[in-house]
């Protein structure tokens, strides 16, 4: 199995558990990569830091992970608990013409998506020396024409698909739970094809919800954990962490970053690997495996659950 971790780079700070996107909030970035660099280093594990623009001067210099390319556009401004915040990215709003505020790449003409992909590319090669060639959509939402923009720039890998899955700004419905790498068709970003680009989408644990770090708090270390089984177990090729830098200067994430990787560790046959490194894996049959999971129940996925289960009776 080979294993890849994808750090969306980005400002921000941590508030009762909970990722606040604050563009203030520098040490997001200039603390939070260097913990996750000296976390990964100690297992042997690989990051791919997907950075935005705006953030490039509080990057670490000289580190031997990848770097690839994350774009927020617009100008959105949202809340989150007792706090006001923006999403979008303050050198590409600076640099490329945008036609709205909203921070979905596809609410973008093609063109608009290209300059702010190539804008955000060149800014990436003239601080770190070398072009990404791995791509990573804020709020994970792309369309076809943000695919087609990015093998027009070059871009071999994008890890934005979110599998089985259709919230308000992004749609992955099409993709199984369990979905490995693949190209896409040009007609249809989430249909196999034969576009010279790799979609790699993010490992989901059982019902849905992506293997992060920052989602131990609603549904527990162990759910991961028993995720990370649940693809091992039937020789899925590809187990796909994602995270955001922020997360990393909390000691709870922090420690449980710590305690997903040292369980991946002491598994026969993982590799480690950075996202430019995956391809197309042979066509394998996956299927939903509880198992794991009902030996790992835990307070945190039991409380999610009578959560969920009390809205759905309020709405009724």
């Amino acid at each position: 199995m080979d294993v890849i971790i994808v750090c969306h780079t980005e400002f921000g700070f941590v508030s009762d558990k909970e990722v606040i996107f604050a563009k203030e909030a520098i040490d997001g970035v200039k603390v939070g990569c260097p913990n996750l660099i000296k976390l990964a280093d100690k297992y042997g594990a690989k990051v791919t830091f997907a950075v935005c623009p705006e953030v490039t001067e509080y990057f670490p210099a000289g580190i031997s992970h990848e770097i690839g390319l994350h774009i927020h556009p617009g100008w959105e401004q949202f809340s989150c608990k007792n706090f006001k915040l923006f999403v979008g990215d303050r050198y590409l709003r600076d640099k490329c013409r945008q036609s709205g505020n909203s921070s979905v790449l596809r609410d973008y003409s093609y063109q608009e998506q290209f300059d702010m992909i190539i804008a955000g590319k060149e800014r990436l090669r003239g601080k770190f020396g070398k072009e990404p060639s791995v791509f990573v959509a804020g709020r994970w939402s792309i369309n076809n024409d943000t695919v087609k923009a990015l093998v027009e720039t070059g871009f071999t890998h994008d890890c934005s698909a979110v599998p089985h899955q259709k919230p308000c700004h992004y749609d992955w419905s099409k993709l199984p739970r369990i979905c490995m790498p693949y190209h896409p068709g040009s007609e249809d970003y989430q249909q196999r094809g034969n576009l010279p680009i790799v979609l790699v989408p993010i490992s989901q644990y059982f019902p849905c919800g992506s293997v992060n770090p920052e989602t131990a708090t609603f549904v527990g270390i162990s759910w991961m954990k028993a995720c990370f089984l649940e693809y091992y177990r039937q020789d899925a090729p590809l187990f796909h962490i994602c995270l955001h830098s922020p997360a990393m200067t909390n000691p709870y994430f922090i420690s449980a970053m710590e305690s997903i990787l040292s369980f991946i560790a002491k598994h026969k046959d993982v590799k480690f690997k950075f996202a430019s490194q995956i391809r197309e894996y042979p066509e394998k049959e996956l299927k939903t495996n509880i198992v794991p999971y009902l030996l790992r129940l835990n307070k945190e996925i039991i409380i999610s659950c009578f959560k969920k289960a009390a809205r759905t009776l309020v709405r009724r």
